[in-house]
């Protein structure tokens, strides 16, 4: 560091500054929690199916918070600053958070992967999709527990890693920087892994999309997650390109608080939005099936009555449900066209002549010009229209 020492009032980049750090890793962290809080609602309230996917997302996001907390406390310790111009406390605790930073990151990478796996399960209950997504599981989890092990473990005593002064005897490898080589090569090997696992996980379920008969809000709402699926895959590709180019801070001088900002935002980001991808199939569809019951602009009423005949000997009965004393149901055909003349012919029943179509109650159920005061007319619609604004209520 002292032989390529740099500029001591550099000004700062975009990326390293206090203000850019909180502002693109709070908003999405909050976001992410959001998202977590409704799919747990929906999986616990509403269908009441909740599985290892929901806890795997939970533990990813527990770690995610833990890691963005220490991003946003390393910067009153250097982070965004020259590493060789800070003091020696500074120095240690930087360090000391960057170890918890860098474990939990790696751990949640593989869990939020793993969770999406087990989400596809519930979908793919058998054939040939199903044992992919198994030995992608099988795979990643191996995957992580290895690099998750070199990451909280990098040297023995732990607490080397970052107090190496005090620890002169301990034996330290890969993310320990024992040397410079096997540092870089094992961040650039995870990071690289790290983005070939996301395009395998989230290309996975793009078979659904040849499912025939696919409706076209399904396909928008799949296209949808897709899209921040892709973002997901493209911020890992960023993040891969800024370790290389700068050779995990190490190039062309070290310093280990100047070039990480952009790679850490861009971590915290993948973490985030990856989050929110996969527990937006899990309650979104609830939240549209909200959307569409609130929208209301009319209201109906139909009240439906029944006339009652006043017949002793018969008794009180419905009049649709009262047969006795009738034959066969009587039959009306127009053979004039005139639809007035039909309705006051008369016909014969059972029990002789009778005026059955000048009954006022039966001409208030089919003649337009009856009147509205008409007594015992049973069907009632009343329709109430709302304003035009606002469109919908809550």
């Amino acid at each position: 560091m002292l032989l390529n020492a740099p500029p001591e009032d550099e000004p700062l980049p975009l990326s390293n500054r206090k203000g850019t750090i909180y502002g693109a890793t709070v908003p999405f962290l909050v976001i992410s929690w959001v998202a977590v809080g409704m799919r747990l609602w929906v999986r616990f309230g509403v269908i009441r199916e909740p599985g290892w996917d929901d806890l795997f997302v939970v533990l990813a996001s527990v770690l995610n918070t833990a890691a963005t907390i220490c991003v946003l406390v390393s910067i009153e310790y250097g982070l965004g600053h020259h590493f060789l111009y800070l003091e020696i406390p500074k120095m240690t605790m930087y360090i000391h958070l960057f170890y918890i930073e860098n474990a939990t990151y790696i751990t949640q990478t593989a869990l939020i992967k793993m969770s999406l796996l087990f989400q596809y399960l519930r979908i793919f209950k058998a054939g040939t999709m199903r044992w992919i997504c198994l030995s992608l599981l099988v795979i990643i989890g191996l995957w992580g527990l290895t690099y998750s092990f070199m990451a909280w473990f990098p040297c023995f005593p732990v607490k080397a890693y970052w107090d190496r002064l005090n620890n002169p005897n301990a034996k330290c490898y890969g993310f320990g920087f024992s040397n410079q080589d096997d540092f870089i090569g094992l961040f650039e090997s995870h990071t690289a892994l790290n983005m070939a696992f996301d395009v395998a996980v989230f290309l996975t379920p793009t078979v659904l999309f040849s499912k025939p008969n696919l409706r076209k809000k399904n396909l928008v709402a799949m296209s949808g997650i897709f899209i921040i699926g892709a973002v997901v895959v493209f911020t890992s590709i960023w993040r891969l390109y800024t370790i290389v180019a700068n050779r995990a801070a190490t190039h062309p001088y070290i310093d280990f608080t100047w070039f990480p900002p952009v790679s850490i935002i861009l971590s915290c980001l993948e973490i985030d939005l990856a989050i929110i991808c996969a527990s937006m199939p899990i309650f979104w569809p609830v939240i549209e099936k909200s959307l569409t019951a609130i929208f209301v602009t009319r209201e109906v009423h139909i009240t439906a009555e029944h006339r009652r005949i006043d017949d002793d000997d018969r008794g009180l009965a419905y009049e649709l449900e009262h047969n006795a004393g009738l034959g066969r149901q009587p039959s009306v055909k127009s053979d004039s066209g005139n639809s007035r003349e039909s309705l006051t012919r008369q016909v014969t029943l059972a029990g002789g002549f009778e005026d059955h179509y000048k009954d006022q109650y039966v001409l208030a159920q089919v003649d337009p010009l009856a009147g509205d005061n008409v007594p015992g007319v049973g069907v009632e619609t009343n329709v109430d229209s709302r304003p035009n604004k606002p469109k919908w209520r809550i």
